[in-house]
């Protein structure tokens, strides 16, 4: 497997739960619904297709099949093949392209802002900042579940809880260049 990219990624991310006894298809789709900061499409074609072909590549192998027929779920674990691979890419320093994939849609709507009159921008920002005060609770209160965890799970959510802070902290800032902007508008239309 070429390591690089966000493709690869998600198929370390699969086989990363597979190696932690996320097992089937099913129960990587219904974890990667929960996982909080997530860009990954939990699609089931997607994920099937990650499965199909991380099992032809000798990187997982099916121990076995659940559930009622016409409805069986495909139990898969990790080879050896597989544990060698995902310690690989981990030891693997990420692509300088991959630091750039900090993907934040809220960031991709305040690009086009100024296309709404500064009354509503500011709104919206209001919105956002009670919104984002209300996930950075979520996220406090879900880290207690870290507690006695895996240390580095929990630094992992930790770093979610950092980026909500200051994509919040962000946000106020944008709430002000929105106020300073009217305010520069109202001036230069009462001069003239």
């Amino acid at each position: 497997m070429q390591f690089s990219g966000p493709n690869v990624e998600l198929e370390f991310l699969i086989l990363g739960m597979v190696s932690q006894e996320v097992n089937s298809g099913y129960a990587i789709r219904k974890a990667m619904t929960k996982m909080k900061g997530s860009r990954w499409s939990s699609e089931s074609g997607s994920v099937y297709r990650v499965l199909r072909r991380l099992e032809s590549e000798g990187y997982v192998e099916i121990t076995g099949k659940v559930g009622v027929p016409n409805r069986e779920r495909t139990e898969y674990k990790i080879t050896p093949t597989g544990v060698k691979a995902m310690q690989e890419w981990v030891r693997l320093p990420p692509e300088p392209a991959e630091w750039g994939y900090l993907v934040d849609p809220i960031r991709t709507r305040c690009y086009f802002l100024k296309q709404l009159p500064a009354r509503e921008q500011q709104s919206i920002l209001r919105l956002w900042i009670q919104e984002s005060r209300s996930f950075i609770a979520i996220l406090e209160a879900e880290s207690e579940n870290f507690a006695e965890g895996d240390v580095f799970q929990t630094a992992a959510f930790e770093n979610l809880i950092f980026l909500a802070n200051a994509r919040h902290l962000w946000l106020k800032k944008m709430l002000v260049v929105s106020k300073d902007l009217e305010r520069a508008t109202v001036a230069v239309a009462a001069a003239d």
